[in-house]
């Protein structure tokens, strides 16, 4: 196991021990299965994500040492085969693995089980224990359409940088744009093309909704009249609200089902600097 690794489980038994609770108990506070909990303590997950050690560190009163520790371990075990140095880029891109999104990606995704703890490997009780668990306030919110609680403020100018392509051919745009704030729902609008007309940059505008403060998806759409290019965005927020990094996949000029990568950050360079971060991690767009 990698030194940094070893310091930040280390000290999350350490948190969990002095505040008196069972992994069964920490699991069920930050609604995550104990099994999980369990595999992320011993280090057979590798390094926890992000969402997960925010939440120990928030029921612990950790006061942002376990998020920090996890920083370190992050940069220790990709830093190095993603080219990723601290002069750079101060923080790291979080990208949730798919094995991480399907066990327990995000605290409030996942219900507080009601059962004692499942054996690892028994999939068939934690199929049953997930099935019949209550749906958490926070979701039964999301699905009835009330604004959820969002601890980040998002309003403001940002840049934006998206991966994209004109006639096969990849092209980078980074644009301005004003986001509006109400509760979990944002309005985003792009206030300068980055690209001339001509070549294929234009204004756009959309509706986003920012789901366990830690997922925000929505639609944006060309607002120049020539323009018919038009889809979806998938990002991930990182927990300081300071940069957003994910996908999107739409109509464009090369046609349909065309996609890219897209980052958002308070600075033109941030943006540029996790775009093509995130294409030396995923060289194949996955």
């Amino acid at each position: 196991m990698q030194p940094c690794l070893a310091s930040l489980l280390g000290a999350i038994v350490q948190y969990r021990k002095a505040a008196g609770l069972s992994q069964a108990q920490l699991a069920n506070r930050v609604r995550y299965q104990p099994s999980y909990l369990s595999k992320a303590e011993r280090g057979l997950l590798g390094v926890p994500s992000q969402s997960l050690i925010t939440a120990i560190d928030a029921e612990l009163k950790a006061g942002g040492t376990l998020v920090e520790l996890r920083r370190h371990a992050w940069l220790e075990d990709k830093g190095g085969q993603a080219g990723v140095t601290w002069r750079e880029v101060p923080q790291e891109v979080d990208i949730t693995n798919r094995r991480q999104l399907i066990v327990g990606g995000g605290a409030a995704a996942v219900a507080p089980t009601m059962v004692a703890p499942v054996t690892v490997g028994s999939a068939a009780v934690a199929s049953t224990t997930m099935e019949n668990a209550p749906v958490p306030a926070a979701s039964r919110a999301a699905l009835a359409g009330i604004p959820g609680q969002v601890r980040n403020d998002l309003a403001g100018r940002w840049w934006t940088s998206w991966q994209t392509f004109r006639d096969g051919e990849e092209i980078h745009s980074s644009q301005e744009v004003n986001v509006d704030q109400a509760g979990d729902h944002l309005t985003i609008a792009a206030i300068s093309r980055g690209l001339a007309l001509e070549e294929g940059g234009y204004l756009w505008s959309g509706e986003l909704r920012v789901f366990d403060n830690e997922i925000v998806m929505g639609w944006y759409m060309a607002m120049d009249g020539p323009v018919r290019s038009k889809g979806t965005l998938f990002m991930s927020l990182h927990p300081h609200g300071d940069r957003l990094t994910g996908r999107w996949v739409g109509l464009s000029y090369d046609g349909l089902f065309i996609e890219g990568w897209g980052a958002m950050a308070r600075s033109e360079q941030v943006t540029i600097a996790l775009i093509e971060r995130l294409k030396k991690q995923h060289p194949r767009g996955v």
